[in-house]
């Protein structure tokens, strides 16, 4: 796959003819797929480049940075999920200002057609760009017989009578709902990191865990509690227990990423590692003793085992 990182309009990307789409795709979630799907269907089908045109940064980031949201994917994250897919080449596209202030017409005509060389546009049911981001379906189908391509747009796909929108899915993981959360991302949520030292308790106490420092801290983390889930490190996955929160029992307020991997003895430090969340168990809690926090973690050990059984 073919990746043009601050892509511009230039000699060296232009020329081609292609089938394209265009969008944020935080999450690359269910209702992204069924776009990259259909882009790839319909590249094969009219014999053009099947691309996709994305953005290095959330573009709130530039309209309202005060609002801007936690992400569901970092950007090589996406990037995986395209070649996955079968895309050919990724625009990677800077928002800036100037662009914010271009209208959708000025885009399609500078960057779409007049770079990508764009015969098929496939985009979904809520998609707005051009100063705005007030462009209708209708203007949209007079740019497309002004600009001679052809123009698909799809319905939302529907999960449980609601439309699959990366906003929703971050409020399920911001509420903890990791489960339902995987449903619409079509895969478990994840996030990466690398171990560092951590405090020692879990030892002591007899189940040693591992503390993740998050590479990306621009990415949703998950509503405290303790979770089932996978880590993978050295190309190998083993489950988990994931603890996202502070330490009450031991008077400890800072907010940590903990995992203990039932049977696991090695050394961690300084891997680089990801985390997949599974289900979630339950909330974070401050216990009388020691003695009882060791009886939790053995029922948490053993509830998560059956959560991941049942998830296979």
């Amino acid at each position: 796959m073919n990746i043009y990182r601050e892509f511009t309009p230039s000699l060296q990307s232009c020329g081609v003819s292609t089938v394209a789409t265009m969008g944020t795709f935080d999450g690359v979630h269910l209702g992204h797929q069924a776009i990259l799907s259909r882009v790839i269907e319909s590249s094969e089908r009219l014999h053009e480049i099947p691309v996709v045109l994305t953005f290095a940064k959330h573009p709130i980031s530039v309209i309202k940075p005060e609002i801007t949201p936690k992400l569901l994917t970092t950007l090589d994250e996406k990037l995986a999920q395209f070649k996955r897919y079968g895309i050919q080449s990724v625009y990677v596209l800077s928002f800036t200002p100037k662009i914010a202030g271009m209208t959708a017409e000025q885009f399609i005509s500078e960057y779409l057609v007049g770079c990508l060389g764009m015969k098929y546009f496939i985009v979904g049911y809520d998609h707005g760009f051009g100063k705005g981001r007030h462009v209708s379906t209708a203007e949209l189908e007079d740019f497309s017989l002004k600009y001679h391509f052809g123009l698909e747009i799809l319905q939302p796909v529907i999960i449980d009578g609601k439309p699959v929108k990366s906003s929703f899915i971050r409020e399920l993981l911001f509420e903890g709902k990791v489960e339902k959360a995987s449903v619409l991302l079509g895969s478990s949520y994840s996030l990466e990191g690398a171990i560092i030292e951590g405090r020692g308790i879990g030892k002591e106490i007899g189940f040693p865990t591992a503390n993740i420092e998050i590479y990306d801290n621009e990415k949703v983390i998950p509503a405290e509690g303790v979770y089932s889930g996978k880590i993978l490190f050295d190309k190998k996955f083993m489950d988990a227990l994931i603890v996202i929160g502070a330490s009450p029992t031991f008077n400890v307020q800072k907010q940590t990423i903990e995992i203990h991997i039932p049977g696991f003895s090695g050394n961690l430090y300084e891997k680089k590692v990801r985390i997949e969340f599974v289900c979630r168990l339950r909330d974070i809690e401050k216990f009388h003793s020691r003695h009882d926090l060791i009886q939790q973690i053995k029922r948490d050990i053993e509830q998560s085992k059956q959560c991941i059984t049942n998830k296979k």
